[in-house]
């Protein structure tokens, strides 16, 4: 704390001064002075002061007296700053001062605990008996608190200074600003946008967070050496569904002018509503300075902030290629500029970086930083698209009809002229018809981007009055939870049947979504068949939008257990994608992977297989090889090549799926935490015990966070966990999780669902192997009877259920009935897919009844048999081998052939393949 006297009157009187600057500021000028003569009667000096910041604001004054108390106050501030050097706040040190900003300052700290070490950034607000900025801090907190992405700066801590300063302490990013990092490796126009991809691909999950930036610029985008993009500062984003309104009209008010006017779009300047829009737009400028080294605007090097502002709202940008041009043309203008260090900077010359920028660069640009907001790319998402065909060589979007927004302004700026001109286009009107197809196009091209603004605009208004929820005046104190979000915007779309087809068909597949990721599968299916039933009504449907609608509804009702609806519906979207020309998009991809999902579910590997490689094949053509979604079908594959036994390439298919998700969404996202439970799968069937362990216990924790208890995914990683214990020999512990994983299935999916059966099955091969026989037997019969009720009856799971209960049975002296369960699951294995070990795992249980009824020929046929295949096979069942072997040399021996059982042995480890019983078995 600083204990200087003067000090502590300076910061008193700049804290004063700063309060009645921003009252004043909000008043008209009528107003204005009376408030400064009644709050500044006793103090002339104050008052002097006062209207000089004042004048200075307006742009007015800029004259010594001006600047002496604007240095003044630098000075006073740069002493306070340096106050902090040396202090403790929370663990760490703060060493020295990175900077500041709009919101604060921003030190750079090191662990005072010295229990590790660790050097972290430490932002502090400078004024914090300003009510609007301390709100804007702590709303700073609770945005930084809400991102988890690998290109955006984390926050590791957040509190307060005794002094009541909020500060957060943030991951410290060694980089560079982007435009520099680009520059100083020469780095071409190629490189500069796959790193731009990168900035877009972390903005764009801020957004999805409804999270918007509001100052992008390429000092809050830093590059680490090893070449990875970081966003910085969220002290001016603006939380799209934050519930406090104070935070709120901290957040909004442009009198505070953090924004940074090189960057801001139009809207932000003139203070209307900021949406993803305006990030689009700062996105925009990023892109052109990365392509020029240049800014989009020409304005004069003593132009002053007030005229920057105005030409950013009123000006059109210059196109990148043309502002190279007039750099080539013009190298010492207004602002002499180096153009050929510029393009030096991008490996090539002056004239071939404007033939490069001529075209798709020139228009991605533009269109990014367009006046009006409806008029640019609807999202990041849009905008990378763009970014990404012009890599692939493919047409860009934002050419298609390009010209007609600049013939509209034309015609604005000349109407005489594009009058006189259409009397001379009437003497050529024979090239109209040549035309008029053109104009059609362009016309619907139109219609669909008013619609699509439209429809942005209502679902902005439906989210707006979906999260008024979290208004204290509206939920009286009650935390409102994320079901209850979802019920209330459910009710809400339902009831208002005077939104449009679009509209509403989008927010109800959004809402079925959501259901069934939280495993609510029955209202899921309910809103998804409304919203299928919706886009069929309308007569000018998207062929894309309807096919992603139906493959969601598919995807429920595969996992409420109806197999018929969904293969209809699958075979219903496939053959509409085929007649609409889309089978080289991702919407027929993603329903080539959820008919291998189902055929999967059937056993019917060779089928399941068909299907995931296509999907896979067209995934990597048309979103490249390192996409998410390439991921989720790499994860389906490693299960296929785990039913065939295929251990090395489920591995692969695993650790690629899992080097994916790495790089492209955050450490909870659902999909990166299974694949993680996916790869402890495979290391566990391969009998890497531990390894797999390890995985299985960090996914069930992160799986307990999404879903909680009761859920699917839970369910699945106790089974899992039940299983690693039980090869660990800790059968107690074992029989814990299976019930734990079974109680949470029926829980989440109830008693009549196939992986409810399953659980059940995995429970009972435990009872088993502990001596509880009835219990066993009781879930045994359970899952057997879902079975037959969801699943075709050659399915494993009914072969491996039935082989459970032919042990069972067995084992409590039912032979008849053993002989024919065993007999059951062994036919039933061999007509599917599975490799002959399962069947042969059968075959020996009815070998051993076969032998306890004294029918020895027979039995010495199977057991012999089955136990050369479970020898052989390396990914046969250890158990099942080891019970084999215990069986034929119980035969022999009690028969005293134990020659036999040597010869069978010894024939066994050498390798015996051609299918045929050694010499043993055939006497």
């Amino acid at each position: 704390m600083n204990t200087d006297p003067s000090a502590r009157l300076a910061d008193k009187r700049w804290a004063r001064l700063e309060e009645l600057f921003s009252q004043a500021i909000e008043l008209p000028p009528v107003q204005r002075a009376a408030f400064i003569t009644r709050e500044t009667a006793e103090d002339a000096a104050l008052r002097r002061e006062l209207l000089e910041l004042l004048e200075c604001d307006s742009g007015k004054s800029t004259g010594p007296l001006t600047n002496a108390l604007g240095a003044a106050i630098d000075a006073t501030a740069r002493d306070r700053r340096k106050a902090y050097i040396g202090r403790i706040i929370g663990n760490y040190k703060l060493v020295s001062v990175l900077g500041q900003g709009g919101t604060g300052t921003v030190y750079l700290g090191e662990r005072a605990d010295r229990q590790y070490s660790a050097q972290v950034a430490v932002k502090i607000v400078d004024s914090a008996t300003i009510g609007d900025l301390g709100m804007r801090f702590r709303a700073e907190r609770q945005i930084l608190a809400s991102l988890n992405h690998a290109n955006i700066s984390r926050l590791l801590d957040a509190g307060e200074t005794p002094e009541g300063q909020p500060y957060l302490v943030m991951e410290y990013v060694h980089g560079e600003p982007v435009d520099r990092y680009c520059d100083t490796r020469q780095q071409d126009l190629r490189g500069r946008l796959k790193l731009f991809l990168e900035i877009c691909g972390a903005v764009q999950y801020a957004h999805q967070n409804l999270i918007v930036h509001r100052d992008l610029k390429p000092a809050n985008i830093l590059v680490t050496p090893e070449g990875s993009p970081k966003l910085l500062d969220f002290g001016i984003a603006k939380l799209l569904d934050a519930g406090d309104a104070p935070t709120v009209l901290a957040l909004t008010r442009m009198n505070d002018r953090l924004l940074t006017p090189e960057y801001a779009s139009p809207e932000q300047i003139l203070g209307r509503n900021v949406t993803t829009a305006s990030d689009v737009y700062a996105l925009g400028v990023v892109l052109y300075e990365l392509l020029t080294g240049l800014r989009p605007y020409i304005v004069p090097a003593s132009a002053s902030q007030l005229e920057l502002e105005r030409t950013i709202c009123i000006a059109d940008p210059t196109r990148p290629s043309a502002m190279i041009g007039r750099a080539i043309d013009h190298p010492a203008g207004d602002k002499p500029v180096d153009i050929r260090a510029i393009a030096a900077a991008r490996g090539t010359t002056p004239e071939k970086l404007q033939k490069r920028l001529q075209g798709d660069l020139d228009a991605i640009a533009l269109r990014a930083l367009r006046k009006e907001p409806q008029h640019r790319y609807s999202s990041v998402e849009q905008l990378a698209a763009d970014v990404r065909r012009y890599l692939l060589r493919e047409p860009v979007s934002a050419r298609q009809g390009n010209w007609l927004y600049y013939s509209q302004r034309f015609v604005r700026r000349h109407t005489y002229g594009v009058a006189a001109g259409t009397l001379f286009v009437a003497l050529i009107i024979s090239f109209a018809v040549a035309m008029s197809v053109q104009t059609r196009r362009i016309a619907a091209e139109r219609d669909r981007a008013e619609l699509e603004s439209e429809r942005a605009e209502k679902v902005s208004d439906f989210m707006l009055t979906v999260f008024s929820a979290a208004d204290p005046f509206t939920h009286e104190g009650r935390e409102i939870t994320a079901r209850e979000l979802l019920e209330r915007s459910g009710q809400q779309v339902r009831e208002d049947l005077g939104q449009h087809p679009e509209v509403r068909a989008r927010l109800l597949e959004s809402i079925g979504r959501a259901y069934r990721r939280r495993g609510d599968t029955d209202k899921a299916i309910s809103f998804l068949e409304d919203a299928v039933h919706i886009r069929k009504q309308m007569t000018d449907n998207d062929g894309s939008a309807i096919i992603a609608a139906m493959a969601e509804l598919a995807v429920a009702l595969r996992q409420v257990g109806d197999v018929e609806g969904s293969d209809k519906i699958l075979r219903d979207a496939l053959q509409q994608a085929r007649s609409e020309g889309l089978e080289r998009t991702p919407s027929y991809a993603k329903l080539l992977v959820n008919r291998g999902r189902l055929e999967l579910d059937a056993s019917n590997l060779p089928a399941a297989r068909r299907y995931f490689e296509e999907s896979l094949d067209l995934y990597r053509e048309v979103l490249g090889p390192r996409d998410m979604e390439v991921a989720v079908v790499l994860l389906e594959l490693s299960r296929l090549y785990q039913w065939s036994e295929d251990l090395q390439s489920a591995e692969r298919a695993a650790r690629d799926a899992v080097a994916i998700f790495s790089v492209t969404v955050a450490p909870l996202h659902p999909d990166r935490v299974l694949a993680k439970a996916r790869l402890g799968e495979v290391l566990y069937l391969q009998g890497r015990i531990n390894d797999a362990s390890a995985l299985f216990v960090d996914s069930l924790k992160d799986q307990i966070t999404l879903f909680g208890e009761n859920s699917r995914p839970v369910a699945d990683v106790r089974d899992s966990l039940s299983r690693i214990l039980r090869a660990q020999g800790r059968i107690e512990e074992a029989e814990k999780y299976a019930h734990a994983a079974l109680d949470s299935s029926i829980a989440a999916m109830g008693t009549e669902h196939t992986d409810t059966a399953y659980y059940r099955t995995a429970l009972a091969a435990l009872l088993t192997q502990l001596g509880d026989y009835t219990q066993a037997e009781t879930q045994l019969r359970a899952a057997l009877d879902t079975f037959s009720k969801l699943l075709p009856p050659d399915h494993q799971y009914v072969a491996s259920a039935e082989h459970l209960l032919g042990e069972v049975l067995l084992m409590t002296h039912r032979l008849t009935d053993a002989e024919a369960m065993f007999t059951a699951s062994m036919n039933r294995w061999k007509r599917t897919e599975a490799p002959a070990w399962r069947s042969a795992r059968a075959a020996n249980g009815l070998g051993e009844v076969l032998y306890r009824q004294g029918r020895i020929i027979e039995a010495e046929r199977y057991l012999t048999e089955s136990y050369s295949v479970l020898a052989i096979d390396e990914n046969a069942d250890r158990d099942a081998r080891t019970v084999a072997r215990e069986r034929m040399t119980r035969f022999y021996t009690d028969r005293g052939q134990r020659e036999k059982l040597q010869e069978l042995i010894l024939a066994t480890s050498r390798g015996v393949t051609d299918g045929s019983p050694p010499a043993a078995a055939r006497n």
